[in-house]
């Protein structure tokens, strides 16, 4: 008993005291020989804290890693697919509840012992250095909590709110016990935008380069916060996920008796907030311009498009639209592989699904364009299309690099297909956003690329002022719609709004016996809307290769549908299999003949020698049925939802050492709707 009640501080306590020390990602010396109290007494003393923070909260394409970077967060969704499929999240036996481990919080209480000691010197005014400067580091370390806190919340959804104001001694138990508290989803969501709004009053408006955090970038974090909570609130009600339905595993706790929750008002709450912060943002910040240049003239590798370029330049200072972005620098180590992961293959690659909801360049989708539609060659598909397919795709004839020996220009010509995983382009689709074309970015497999990354573009804001606006009142005003129009205008579209939308079939979008169907075209279960599914379209195609794809599935609610689901790639078995590198060399590079025809790379019976699915199973190719269900394909039949895996599970251990009785049943850390309360069991049926 007495080792329980050890360990259940141990856990609690984590949730609500501090730590002095963090990691820092600029590899400076760590501050963990002096405390904080003796510590933060200068604004260059308070600069130190936050930035230890900005990698791990802003990710950007790491640094050192061997991958693609942001190129490959979308992974695992109908987006983009990796050589493995995602088993977690589309199948019911990888992701169970563990028997231990706890939610990482550390990170939070960091940030709290932080202003637990600062504020304090602040307000009396014994900071000394540049006021300004003092404010400005205060406010980082609110977005800090602020982004930590969105974290767990759309990993959780209710979660114990602890500040800088609640730190607790180990001899009180009970104070420690209710710290563990599960609060409302709505009030974590609640106390992430105060502390945003405390950020924006104390951010510099501006920073140099857009290295720091800003009072614009807050604005753009309050209104994916307020977005982000709005919609999953009204998406989800009735799912047992959303305060207030009959099912919340929260409506019985002690410390919610009393407490009504206007489900509707919290939504137009959270969206009113959303609209509001992403209009000042939008309203201040003009995009970055297109100039319709689809590719540099090579070996000139610079000064071609700006729009192309702010996703692959060594700094992204002087792009209007970027309000944060990582820097890499060489001298220092901090370096990545990104462009020569793209050139020469991700493990990765789009999906049928999300180049297929690129529109063309009327603002139409491609099945209602005049004329027939063909997809026989990657530069077929990019005809007569939205820009940003344009742009971010490589096509046959797309330049790949120059070739300084041959002094030409060398063409991508053909999609890696079936060469070894690590550099294999899975779908077909071969991402070319982040692709930095000075050779020095790219040379060789040894760490070279300093491209800089996108962390926060105003085109979000854009965007998030479109749908709160559209979801509060099923109308797109004149913002709505001058936002809307210039997103489109740089992404080469000359037919209307009103056009696209009429010309959108949802008997099509929201057929999910159509293969390759946008998920987003649905909320629990049912079709959206033509103009709202419109609109999440138009965000899928903006960020696309940006990371944002899972997070909007989720809070849409839009995974419910998906069972079965087939992830497709090119449309392989109609022109692209008789490409040359599909066929069979000799040592000498010469091609090799069998019975007067040539001999084919491609295996595809469905053996474990396969690399490619079989012709059978249609044109397009399809990556995770490259190997039959009789050679222990396991995910041969395609991805299916569990309506649990919108959240994750709790642990027994968190959910036992914040019980007051040791038992499960009995938690303030209860178990999420859907999820068992007993250990390595998979999402409960019901």
């Amino acid at each position: 008993m007495n080792l329980y009640k050890s360990t259940k501080k141990a856990l609690v306590l984590a949730l609500a005291t501090l730590a002095t020390t963090s990691c820092n990602v600029l590899d400076r010396d760590p501050l963990d020989q002096v405390g904080p109290k003796a510590y933060y007494n200068t604004a260059d003393q308070l600069s130190t804290f936050p930035i230890n923070y900005y990698a791990s909260i802003f990710q950007g394409h790491g640094s050192g890693r061997w991958n693609a970077g942001i190129a490959l967060y979308d992974n695992g969704t109908d987006n983009q697919a990796g050589t493995q499929p995602n088993r977690q999240t589309f199948s019911n036996d990888q992701w169970k509840v563990g028997s231990t481990g706890q939610p990482d919080i550390s990170s939070i209480r960091n940030v709290n012992v932080f202003l637990s000691n600062v504020l304090p010197k602040y307000e009396a005014g014994t900071i000394t250095g540049n006021a300004d400067d003092i404010k400005h580091y205060i406010g980082e370390a609110y977005v800090i909590r602020a982004m930590l806190y969105f974290d767990v919340l759309t990993s959780y959804g209710d979660f114990p709110i602890l500040d800088e104001t609640k730190i607790l001694k180990d001899t009180d138990d009970q104070l420690i016990l209710e710290a563990s508290r599960r609060m409302p989803r709505n009030e974590v969501a609640r106390f992430i935008l105060k502390d945003l709004d405390k950020a924006i009053s104390m951010l510099r408006p501006s920073y140099p380069a857009n290295q720091r955090l800003t009072k614009l970038a807050a604005q753009l974090l309050k209104s994916r916060v307020a977005l982000y909570e709005g919609t999953f609130e009204l998406h989800h009600r009735g799912s047992g996920r959303v305060p207030g339905d009959a099912n919340w595993p929260g409506k019985d706790k002690e410390w919610n008796a009393g407490k009504t929750f206007n489900q509707q008002a919290e939504v137009e709450f959270f969206l009113t907030e959303a609209k509001n912060a992403a209009k000042v943002v939008a309203d201040a910040v003009e995009l970055t311009p297109n100039s319709h240049k689809m590719n540099p003239d090579l070996p000139n590798f610079s000064g071609w498009n700006p729009y192309y370029e702010m996703f692959a330049s060594r700094s992204l200072a002087g792009y209007s639209e970027i309000l944060l972005w990582r820097q890499y620098n060489k001298e220092r180590g901090i370096v990545h592989l990104v462009s020569h992961q793209l050139i020469s293959g991700t493990n990765s690659g789009w999906t049928r699904g999300l180049v297929e909801s690129f529109l063309m360049k009327d603002g139409k989708p491609y099945y209602a364009k005049t004329g027939s539609y063909t997809d026989a060659t990657l530069e077929d598909v990019k005809k007569d299309r939205d820009e940003r397919l344009s742009l971010f795709l490589f096509d046959e004839k797309t330049p790949r690099f120059y070739d300084t020996e041959k002094r030409e220009v060398r063409a991508y010509e053909f999609p890696n297909m079936i060469d070894k995983p690590e550099v294999r382009d899975v779908t077909g689709y071969a991402q070319r956003k982040y692709y930095n074309y000075d050779p020095a970015m790219r040379a060789g497999s040894e760490m070279n690329d300093v491209s800089g990354v996108p962390i926060l573009r105003a085109s979000e804001a854009y965007l998030n002022y479109i749908e709160a606006s559209y979801e509060l009142t099923k109308t797109l005003d004149a913002d709505a719609r001058k936002y809307w129009d210039a997103l489109r205008k740089r992404a080469g579209i000359t037919g209307t709004i009103d056009q696209t939308i009429a010309a959108t079939d949802m008997s099509k979008e929201a057929n999910v016996n159509r293969a390759s169907y946008d998920w987003g075209a649905f909320s629990a279960g049912q079709p959206v809307d033509k103009t709202l599914y419109s609109i999440r379209r138009e965000r899928r195609c903006e960020f696309a290769g940006e990371g944002m794809r899972n997070e909007d599935l989720v809070r849409w609610c839009a995974m419910d549908q998906v069972k079965n689901y087939q992830i497709e790639g090119v449309n392989i078995w109609t022109k692209m299999y008789t490409y040359p590198y599909f066929i069979e060399r000799d040592k000498q590079g010469n091609f090799v003949k069998e019975g007067g025809q040539y001999k084919s790379r491609i295996v595809a019976d469905g053996t474990s020698k396969s690399n490619l699915s079989a012709r059978s199973l249609g044109v397009y190719h399809r990556p995770y049925q490259i190997i039959s269900k009789e050679n222990n394909n396991v995910m041969y039949d395609g991805y299916t939802f569990y309506l649990a895996h919108y959240l994750a599970p709790v642990t027994i251990q968190t959910m036992e050492l914040c019980s007051p009785t040791g038992k499960v049943d009995a938690s303030y850390f209860y178990q999420n709707i859907n999820w068992p309360t007993s250990a390595d069991k998979p999402y409960a049926l019901k």
